[in-house]
C-alpha cells in the first residue's frame, strides 16, 4: 500500500474491462448487494450503478490495476473524515464490504488485480447550461470552500503523490506541447506555461496547501430535481491530493468558463462565494488569473497526449478539447491586472497605502476601457498618459512605480496624501459622516476659522461640494439680490462646468457662443493696457444695457489662471469693482485656484487691491482634494436668498469634509506653507529669469508664489501654443508635471502643492532648461 503512483503507468494501462454480469457478481459476493445495475461512463476505470430490489442506491467503483490502492485508500478515508467533521456536507458514504474492509480485489481474466470499492449514490441531477448563472457560481464557490474546510484536518502518508493533474507540477507538462499540431493552440498553450513558470512558480512555498478535492468541477456537482441552485452533491474524488488551496479553486473556476461571455466575472462569483465561506489571501488572488489559464492549457495537453495512447477512446478523451480552446483563447484575451483587481475587489482586497498596485491594469486597457466607458468628454494629459496610482507629497507614482515630481496640481495645497489630512478624514469617517440638517461642532468650526481670515463683513459661510457649485450659488445670490441677470467675466475665464457657470466660463465656451447676458473685459496681461480706459468694463456694462441686462455680478479668478496666471496689479481689481458695483452689480472673488495661502504674498487673491468682494468662493483645495467647497458672503445677502428660495445641499459641509478643511488650515498654519510658499516662489522665478536669459522664445513670468505662468513666444514675439505643449510633454518624459493655459495655450503653468521646496524647484528648472534645449528652433 506503500508504492507510489506511476503517472505514465496509470494512463497508459487499459481501463478494466468487467462485463455488467460479473459486477453483479462481485457486488453481491464482496459487498451482500444486488439488484439492477448501470454501466456509467469513465476514462481510466469502471464506474456501475447499482439499484436494489428496495431502491437503494449504490456506486460500484472497479479502479485501474495500475492505481495505488494507497491512494485509493485515502479517498475513502477522506470521505470519512469529511462525514465526521461536516455530516450535513453532501458526499458518498463508504460502505464496507462483508469482511469490514473499504476496499477488495478482484482479479480480471487477463490475470490483472483491480481494488474495488462501493459508495452510496447521491440523488440529483447534473448543472445544466440554462439554470447556471451568479448564484449557482456563488453556491459553487462557497461548496469548493465548504469541501475544503471539511479537509482541513485531514491527512494521509500518500497524500503528497505526483499528480499529473495537481497544477503545481505544470512545468512537467512542456513535453506535451509536441502533441499540439495547430500553431496558434501551441502558441496559446506556451503563453500560460511560460506565465506560470514565471509568476506562479515563485511563489508557490508562500502559498497555502493541503490535501483538496481538485476536481469539484461542474461534471462532479449534482444539483436538486426542482431548486438548481442547490448543490445536493459533490461526486468523484479520484483527483484528490497535496497541493494548494488555490490550484483547487482555479480548477473548479477552469472548468465552469464554457460558453459564457465574461470569464472574468464568473470567476470573480466563485471566488466571492468562496471567500464569503473561506477568506483567501491576496497573495493567492494575485495568481489565481494564470493559475485557470495553466489548468485550461492542462487539459488539453494531456487529452492531446492520451489520445495517442487510446485511440479507441477519442470520443470521450477529446470531448471537450475543441471547447477549451476556446475558453483558453477568451481566457487569454483578458488584461490579467484588470482580472487580478476584480479577484481582490470581490474579497474585499484594496492595495496597502503607499504600495503599488500588482493588479493595475496595462495603460492600453486603460485607455481602451476609458474610451468606452467614459466616453469623449473625459480628456487625458500629455501625449502619453499617466497611469498614476499613489502620490505623497509632491511626488506622484506611476504603475512601475516611477516618481514624477508634480508642479501642476493645485488641488492637494498641503501635498498629496498628507498624514494630518488622511488621518482626519479616516477618523472622522469611522464616527460619523452625514448631512447639515443636524448640529455639529466641525461645520461651525471650519466657518468660524475661514471667516477670520476674511475682512468684515464677509461673515456668513455657506458650504457646497465643489467649485462649481460655490460659484452657481454666487450667482444664484447675486441675481436675487440684486434683481439683475447680467454677468461681467475675463476673455478666457473659467469658473465651472455646471450649467450656470459653463455659461461664463469663456475657456469652454466655443468661439462666438458667449450667451447674450454675458460680457468680457479684459485681464490684466502683460499685453493687455486695462488702465485705457478700464479693461473695457464700461463697455461691457454698455453693451449688456444695449441688450436689456444689467450686471448681476463680476466674477473674477482672483489668479486669473486660465486667462494666462496673473496677480492684480494696483487699481485693476478696484476698478472694475467700482464700475460693477456703480451699474448695480456685485463683485466676486473666486479664489479656487489662488486661495488658501498660494500666492505667498497674501493668503486671498483679491488682496493684491485694496478692495472687499462682496462674495467669496472657494473649492477643493480646501480639502486637499476632498470634495468640499464654500461661499462667503455679508449676512443680507445670504438672507435675500434664504428669502427667495433657500438653499440645502445635503452634503455640502458634512462632518469628513469639515475634518478635511480644519485639517488644511491647521497644516497651512503648523507648516508656515504660505511663508514657503512665497520664498520658494521667489527663488523659482529668480531661476526662471536666469534660463530667459539664454532662451529666446522664453517669454514674461508673471504670477506669484506658488502658482507661475511662462509664456513661451516664437521668433516673432506671437504666442507659441505648440512649443509650449512640446515643452510640457518633454517635462513629462524627464518626470516633472507642469501644464499649459491662456487663450492660446502658450503659458507654462506652474502650479504645485504648497510643500513645494528649493530642491524640487531644483529639479523642475533642470528639466525646463533640458526641454528649451531640445525644443529649440
Amino acid at each position: 500500500m506503500a508504492r507510489s503512483q506511476n503517472l505514465e503507468s496509470l494512463l497508459r494501462t487499459p481501463a478494466p474491462h468487467f462485463s455488467v454480469g460479473e459486477l453483479k457478481e462481485i457486488a453481491d459476493d464482496l459487498f451482500g448487494l444486488s439488484g439492477t445495475l448501470a454501466k456509467l461512463g469513465s476514462e481510466r476505470d469502471q464506474n456501475f450503478h447499482l439499484t436494489t430490489e428496495t431502491g437503494d442506491q449504490f456506486l460500484v467503483k472497479v479502479a485501474n490495476s495500475a492505481e495505488n490502492p494507497a491512494i485509493i485508500d485515502m479517498q475513502l478515508k477522506a470521505l470519512a473524515h469529511i462525514s465526521s467533521v461536516d455530516p450535513d456536507l453532501p458526499v458518498p458514504q463508504v460502505v464496507l464490504s462483508l469482511k469490514g474492509k473499504m476496499i477488495e480485489e478482484v482479479k480480471a481474466e487477463d490475470g490483472r488485480i483491480h481494488p474495488v470499492r462501493v459508495l452510496t449514490y447521491l440523488p440529483g441531477i447534473f448543472p445544466k447550461d440554462e439554470y447556471i448563472g451568479d448564484v449557482f457560481y456563488r453556491q459553487m464557490g462557497t461548496c469548493l470552500a465548504r469541501t475544503a474546510v471539511a479537509l482541513r484536518g485531514f491527512f494521509h502518508p500518500i497524500a503528497n503523490y505526483d499528480l499529473l493533474w495537481d497544477l503545481k507540477h505544470a512545468s512537467n507538462l512542456r513535453k506535451y506541447l509536441t502533441y499540439i499540431s495547430d500553431p496558434e493552440h501551441h502558441e496559446q498553450a506556451t503563453y500560460f506555461l511560460d506565465r506560470f513558470e514565471k509568476n506562479v512558480l515563485p511563489f508557490i512555498p508562500k502559498l497555502r496547501a493541503q490535501i483538496v478535492h481538485n476536481d469539484l468541477v461542474p461534471d462532479n456537482i449534482l444539483v436538486g430535481e426542482t431548486d438548481h441552485n442547490e448543490i445536493v452533491g459533490v461526486i468523484d474524488f479520484g483527483d484528490l491530493t497535496h497541493t494548494l488551496l488555490v490550484v483547487d479553486l482555479a480548477t473548479t473556476i477552469a472548468a465552469t468558463l464554457r460558453e459564457v461571455d465574461d470569464p472574468v466575472e464568473v470567476a470573480a462569483q466563485i471566488v466571492a462565494g468562496y471567500n464569503d465561506y473561506s477568506p483567501l489571501e491576496e497573495k493567492e488572488l494575485r495568481v489565481l488569473f494564470d493559475l485557470v489559464g495553466t489548468r485550461l492549457a492542462m487539459l488539453n495537453l494531456i487529452a492531446s497526449w492520451r489520445v495517442t495512447i487510446h485511440p479507441e477512446n477519442h470520443d470521450y478523451i477529446m470531448g471537450g478539447v475543441e471547447s477549451t480552446w476556446k475558453v483558453l483563447e477568451l481566457w487569454g484575451e483578458q488584461d490579467p491586472l484588470r482580472a487580478t483587481k476584480r479577484f481582490l475587489r470581490v474579497c474585499g482586497i484594496w492595495e496597502e497605502q503607499g504600495k503599488e498596485s500588482a493588479a493595475s491594469e496595462s495603460v492600453q486597457s486603460l485607455l481602451s476601457r476609458r474610451e468606452r466607458l467614459l466616453g469623449p468628454l473625459a480628456y487625458l494629459f500629455y501625449e502619453q498618459p499617466l497611469h498614476i496610482i499613489r502620490g505623497e507629497g509632491v511626488w506622484l507614482y506611476d504603475s512601475e512605480n516611477t516618481r514624477y515630481l508634480d508642479a501642476y496640481n493645485n488641488v492637494p495645497q498641503v501635498g498629496h496624501c498628507h498624514p494630518h489630512v488622511v488621518n482626519a478624514i479616516a477618523e472622522q469617517s469611522r464616527r460619523l459622516n452625514t448631512s447639515t440638517r443636524y448640529l455639529h461642532e466641525y461645520i461651525l468650526e471650519l466657518a468660524d476659522r475661514i471667516t477670520q481670515r476674511l475682512p468684515d463683513p464677509l461673515s456668513v459661510c455657506t458650504f457646497v461640494c465643489t467649485g462649481s457649485e460655490a460659484n452657481e450659488l454666487a450667482w444664484r445670490m447675486a441675481q436675487v439680490l440684486t434683481g439683475n441677470r447680467g454677468g461681467l467675466i475675463t476673455n478666457y475665464s473659467y469658473h465651472g462646468s455646471t450649467g450656470a457657470t459653463a455659461q461664463f466660463s469663456t475657456e469652454s465656451l466655443p468661439e462666438g457662443k458667449l450667451p447674450p447676458h454675458m460680457r468680457t473685459i479684459a485681464p490684466p496681461s502683460s499685453n493687455t493696457e486695462w488702465q485705457k480706459p478700464d479693461s473695457g468694463i464700461r463697455a461691457a456694462v454698455k453693451a449688456l444695457d444695449e441688450d436689456g441686462y444689467q450686471p448681476a455680478m463680476l466674477i473674477l479668478d482672483t489668479s486669473f489662471v486660465s486667462d494666462g496666471i496673473y496677480t492684480s496689479p494696483k487699481g485693476y481689481t478696484k476698478t472694475v469693482f467700482d464700475e460693477t458695483r456703480a451699474a448695480g452689480g456685485l463683485c466676486i472673488a473666486d479664489e479656487v485656484q489662488g486661495g488658501f495661502g498660494r500666492f505667498g504674498t497674501y493668503f486671498w487673491g483679491f488682496e493684491f487691491d485694496d478692495v472687499i468682494p462682496d462674495i467669496v468662493t472657494m473649492g477643493k483645495p480646501m480639502g486637499n482634494g476632498h470634495p468640499i467647497a464654500a461661499v462667503v458672503t455679508r449676512p443680507e445677502v445670504a438672507e435675500a436668498l434664504a428669502k427667495d428660495t433657500g438653499y440645502f445641499n445635503t452634503f455640502g459641509g458634512n462632518p469628513v469634509s469639515c475634518a478635511a478643511g480644519l485639517a488644511v488650515l491647521d497644516v497651512i498654519e503648523k507648516e508656515g506653507l504660505q511663508k514657503n510658499a512665497l520664498k520658494v516662489g521667489e527663488y523659482l522665478v529668480k531661476g526662471l529669469e536666469d534660463l530667459r536669459k539664454d532662451f529666446p522664445g522664453f517669454g514674461p513670468i508673471h504670477g506669484s508664489g506658488l502658482l507661475l505662468g511662462i509664456d513661451l513666444l516664437s521668433n516673432s514675439g506671437e504666442p507659441d501654443g505648440e512649443r509650449a505643449d512640446q515643452i510640457m510633454n518633454n517635462m513629462r518624459q524627464n518626470h516633472v508635471l507642469v501644464g499649459t493655459t491662456g487663450e492660446k495655450y502658450n503659458v507654462l503653468k506652474i502650479r504645485p502643492p504648497l510643500v513645494f521646496e528649493k530642491e524640487h524647484a531644483d529639479i523642475l528648472l533642470a528639466a525646463l532648461k533640458r526641454a528649451l534645449e531640445e525644443t529649440q528652433r
